[in-house]
């Protein structure tokens, strides 16, 4: 059907005196959108050392402790997440999820197993995250597979990874933390120089990559079955990085989205946490509402002290010790009110996706946005402060604080999720069953 004349395209952008930008959503633009297929995104932002739960004998138990008192519909949110109240009907909290063979770790350890629920207490193998099952399944229809963010950056070192992202053969995917650096990967072309460059130099990855896979199988066999299944891993490696070379072969030569610099501060640094963090959330979003990526995944706070984001909250003004140090006193009102400033930020996260329009929904209907850590208290690698935001338009329902009687499997919520993704796994990260609790009802 043809398109009328006061129809607009989605990606419509007003062009002047150097300044390019991107319109709102209007009316004009929903007979243009309505054809699209429904873009689902998902996204993760942890946080290291747990949270403030006071118990009952403390002053503050009452209005600083992380979980509400009560659940269901009708619970109360306490100061450490009343941030969230304007979203309340966009978000479910959850109690009492854990993944089942991480209860008995040191809980710093499970920054390595929040979102892969791996075996890690013989020799720290782990496995693929589920940002990076979702990712697999949206790769070819987006020009960067997923974003992998950490405040610290880089790898660091097994069970007290920067990184919150793992491949398919558990490996760390090492996390980006220069905004700059990220908004220059999303939003700016090379220079023609440049990409001749970057042509010539994924045609000959690509012929490197046949020649070890050709010379690989060869070898196969002459090896024995032990030895066979290693290198079939290893040329299951080789198949990722073929097919991520050819995927950077078709994206080179299309168009990027048109961003105005002015919409991001790129001159942050955690040095100052608020803006940075912010920064970085802004970027997802600008990388979601273009369909740069639709998975994205942020360790907000590492554990144990590891990097500069263990000083936020002496730099923001909250105590004079690291977060670290925050955790290990209870009875510290400090740890409770940096609660709340990560809170903070989720919130404006939150906002942002609330307030940008596809057709007519919020681009928060159609991302799922995973918040949380894996250790309640300090060294306690159960009850997993946790909250799933967004995906009304994926078939959640939300508004209520769902507590377990028992610890339950974080994996039940997982396989659900990844169910929302058309992606028809039996099991992820040890799950006994389905989360049915979340869904909307037929």
């Amino acid at each position: 059907m043809p398109r009328a004349s006061w129809h607009l395209d989605r990606r419509t952008f007003l062009r002047g005196a150097g300044v390019t930008l991107a319109l709102p959503w209007l009316e004009a633009m929903s007979q243009a959108s309505q054809p699209a297929p429904q873009r689902k995104r998902f996204c993760a932002f942890f946080f290291g050392n747990g949270v403030a739960l006071p118990g009952r004998n403390q002053a503050h138990f009452q209005d600083w402790h992380w979980f509400p008192h009560t659940d269901g519909a009708n619970y109360r949110l306490n100061r450490s997440l009343d941030p969230l109240e304007p979203h309340r009907r966009d978000f479910t909290i959850f109690g009492g999820l854990s993944h089942p063979t991480s209860r008995q770790l040191v809980a710093h350890n499970t920054v390595d197993v929040w979102l892969t629920g791996a075996d890690i207490r013989v020799n720290l193998d782990n496995s693929i995250s589920i940002d990076q099952v979702i990712a697999r399944r949206y790769a070819s229809q987006t020009r960067i597979p997923s974003l992998v963010l950490s405040s610290q950056g880089g790898v660091g070192t097994k069970s007290r990874s920067t990184t919150i992202s793992f491949d398919a053969q558990g490996r760390a995917i090492p996390a980006e933390s220069i905004p700059r650096r990220i908004f220059e990967r999303l939003f700016e072309p090379p220079a023609a120089g440049d990409r001749a460059a970057r042509e010539r130099a994924l045609a000959s990855g690509r012929r490197r990559v046949d020649f070890l896979q050709e010379d690989a199988r060869t070898l196969r066999n002459n090896l024995g079955h032990p030895d066979q299944q290693r290198l079939d891993e290893f040329l299951q490696s080789l198949s990722e990085v073929e097919s991520r070379l050819v995927r950077a072969q078709e994206w080179l030569g299309r168009a990027l989205p048109e961003i105005d610099r002015s919409r991001v501060n790129l001159d942050v640094s955690p040095r100052g946490p608020t803006d940075y963090i912010r920064t970085m959330l802004d970027l997802i979003v600008l990388a979601f509402e273009t369909d740069t990526t639709r998975v994205a995944a942020y360790q907000m706070c590492a554990e144990d002290g590891v990097g500069i984001c263990d000083r936020f909250p002496s730099i923001v003004g909250i105590g004079s010790g690291g977060h670290h140090g925050l955790s290990h006193d209870n009875n510290s009102l400090n740890w409770a009110r940096y609660d709340r400033y990560l809170a903070e930020q989720f919130a404006y996260f939150l906002n942002r996706l609330a307030s940008i329009r596809e057709g007519e929904h919020r681009l928060l209907d159609n991302t799922m946005a995973l918040y949380g850590s894996g250790t309640s208290t300090t060294h306690n690698a159960r009850n997993y402060p946790t909250i799933l935001a967004g995906g009304q338009n994926l078939g959640l329902r939300h508004g209520r604080f769902i507590k377990q009687q028992n610890e339950r499997p974080l994996g039940d919520l997982f396989v659900t999720m990844l169910h929302r993704y058309d992606i028809p796994v039996r099991s992820f990260a040890d799950n006994a069953s389905e989360f049915s609790e979340i869904l909307t009802r037929s």
